[in-house]
């Protein structure tokens, strides 16, 4: 659906539309009967903050299932052992996941397959880091490596796992769903629209920490409309979602940072504009359950389905998410992500 709201796309890029959003629009509440007794969910990023307020959430509509994708076994058993304390009757687990490296993020794949069913999942893991670092694994840039690589390649997995299971993971009658954290910083990036797309993230001397954030989520918004488009919504349900704007998050941390403006300054526009954590994370459980098919390669944010960024309309646009995705499935073809799409294609 989000293919067909250009014409609100400018509005939605602009600094009137953030602070409506922000300030003015209120949470949809989700039918009063719904519920997730006997289905199972997976999200990766969920041992704090938004993704663990979410799937708490999650859990209060009585999710029988869930699967925290974890990188630290520690913060990840934690965060489990609070969720079973205030939900004993749910079936909690966690399961190793390394988004810097791709043998982890396969063998987490391979392992979801084993699964008797799978009605959700979210993929809700980034970083956004402050200086210039690469992953000595891939040699990419960390943002642009957890926050878009390894997301898209997680995606294109995940998306098939979910597709092999939709006769058992049917949800009255719907199929799975799909859901990718994304951000509205994507209405103000920039991607450079000529030339290789991929090699604009790995130069040291352009880093920008918020500039190639924005950067990789615009990429990731383009992928996943893309990757929508090869697959059936009837099989699989695949959006990207933003939580917007919220408090206590690693967003607001600014405790150890060095630069005054950002360490003083930026908690007090934290607390002017920012939407409280529950009302953030409702966002999640509206992707999956407040919208249908028709948000399938759409952008969920603020309760409703909006507009692409106003560069994916246009003919260069165009072609700079044809270019994306050529050169990330080149760059993802060692785990066969061309055979997973080919294959995603075909009923």
């Amino acid at each position: 659906m989000s293919s067909k709201l250009q014409s609100s796309a400018a509005w939605q890029a602009g600094f009137l539309s953030f602070l409506y959003n922000q300030l003015i629009v209120r949470p949809k509440a989700l039918p009063p009967t719904t519920s997730l007794v006997g289905q199972t969910a997976i999200i990766t990023g969920a041992n704090r903050g938004l993704g663990f307020e979410a799937v708490r959430q999650l859990l209060e509509l009585g999710l029988s299932h869930l699967v925290l994708a974890v990188r630290s076994q520690s913060k990840g058993d934690d965060a489990a052992a609070k969720l079973r304390t205030q939900f004993p009757n749910a079936k909690i687990e966690t399961s190793s996941l390394d988004m810097c490296d791709y043998d982890s993020i396969t063998a987490f794949a391979r392992r979801c397959e084993e699964l008797d069913r799978i009605d959700f999942v979210i993929l809700n893991a980034a970083v956004i880091m402050r200086e210039f670092e690469r992953n000595p694994k891939t040699g990419h840039e960390m943002t642009f490596q957890i926050d878009y690589l390894s997301t898209a390649l997680l995606t294109v997995l995940m998306g098939s796992v979910l597709k092999g299971k939709k006769n058992q993971s049917s949800r009255t009658g719907n199929p799975p769903v799909l859901s990718v954290a994304g951000s509205g910083i994507i209405y103000t990036s920039k991607l450079a629209t000529t030339g290789p797309v991929l090699a604009q993230f790995d130069n040291p001397d352009k880093y920008s920490q918020l500039g190639d954030y924005g950067n990789s989520k615009l990429a990731l918004m383009m992928f996943t409309s893309k990757l929508a488009a090869q697959i059936s919504p009837q099989d699989v349900i695949i959006n990207v979602f933003d939580p917007g704007f919220t408090r206590d998050t690693n967003i607001g941390n600014t405790k150890e940072d060095p630069r005054f403006a950002i360490r003083y300054l930026w908690p007090i526009v934290v607390k002017a504009f920012a939407r409280q954590l529950r009302a953030g994370a409702s966002i999640y459980a509206y992707a999956l359950l407040g919208v249908g098919k028709e948000s399938h390669g759409s952008f969920v944010g603020d309760w409703t389905i909006k507009a692409y960024p106003p560069v994916m309309y246009t003919k260069a646009g165009e072609a700079l998410r044809d270019r994306l995705w050529e050169e990330t499935m080149e760059e993802l073809n060692f785990a066969g992500a061309s055979s997973i799409v080919s294959r995603l294609r075909t009923n």
